[in-house]
Parts: C-alpha cells; sequence; structure tokens
C-alpha cells in the first residue's frame, strides 16, 4: 500500500498541476498521513525519512532568503518533502540528479519554444522519482539496492 498511495497521489497531484498550476494542501496532508500508516505498517518509515523533509525545508528557506525574488512554487517544496520521506535516504541524492536534469530539459523547453514563464513542476518530479526506482532496481545506482 505505501507505494500505491504515493503513485496514485502523485499522478492526482501531477493532473492537477499540470491543468490548473496548483498543488492542493489537503491532497498533501491525506497523502503524507497515509504515507506514514503504511509505512510504519509496512517498515518503510525510519528515522531518516524524518530527518530528509526536514534537510529539504531548510535547504529552501535558506535558498528563499538569499534570493527573494525567486520564482518558485510552494507547493512543488511541500512535494519535494513528501519525495523525502517516500524514497529511502540513499535514493534521494540520485532523485535529486535526475529531477535536476529533467526540470532543467523542461525549463528550457517551455521558456525558449512554447515561450511561457512557468512550469508544472510536479510531474516532473513524479517522472524523477520513478526513473530513481528504476536505475535502484537494475542495479545502475551503487549506493542501493533493491
Amino acid at each position: 500500500m505505501f507505494f500505491t498511495i504515493f503513485y496514485i497521489f502523485s499522478f492526482l497531484l501531477s493532473y492537477t498541476d499540470c491543468t490548473k498550476f496548483r498543488v492542493s494542501n489537503k491532497i498533501l496532508f491525506i497523502m503524507t498521513l497515509l504515507l506514514l500508516f503504511f509505512g510504519v505498517i509496512e517498515e518503510k518509515i525510519y528515522i531518516t525519512s524524518f530527518i530528509m523533509p526536514l534537510i529539504v525545508i531548510i535547504f529552501f528557506i535558506i535558498l528563499l532568503l538569499l534570493k527573494p525574488t525567486m520564482i518558485l512554487g510552494g507547493g512543488d517544496i511541500k512535494y519535494m518533502m513528501v519525495i523525502a520521506l517516500f524514497l529511502p535516504y540513499l535514493m534521494f541524492p540520485l532523485f535529486l540528479i535526475v529531477t535536476g536534469i529533467l526540470q532543467t530539459v523542461a525549463l528550457l523547453y517551455t521558456q525558449n519554444i512554447r515561450k511561457r514563464k512557468i512550469v508544472a513542476m510536479v510531474p516532473i518530479m513524479f517522472l524523477s522519482v520513478l526513473v530513481t526506482q528504476i536505475i535502484t532496481f537494475f542495479g545502475y545506482y551503487p549506493l542501493y539496492h533493491y
């Protein structure tokens, strides 16, 4: 159920972010509660599961303090915190690399070709989680193995 909840809610959040450029706090809250509940039952939640989201929020607080004019959606930050809760901590650095590459490509495409300023980032982060899990599943990531 832990993985199923993440995928279903992430798909729903991706859809709403693509269509309305909005990430629902209610959906994120319910998703987090269910991930915590089933993560404890299925023994997928560890102490590092709580440390990683704290690191993410501290990073973004510092980033926003250093550059307050930066365009960054709050829903994207909250979703990344949920991803930090979901992924094992050794997979999170790979996720950051994959999402950085995919978000850069999406931003370049959207801003230079489609001539739009904003990009829905939740679907890109969700895709990055899937790519990260595929890379680790097939053993191409030396720090973590299923």
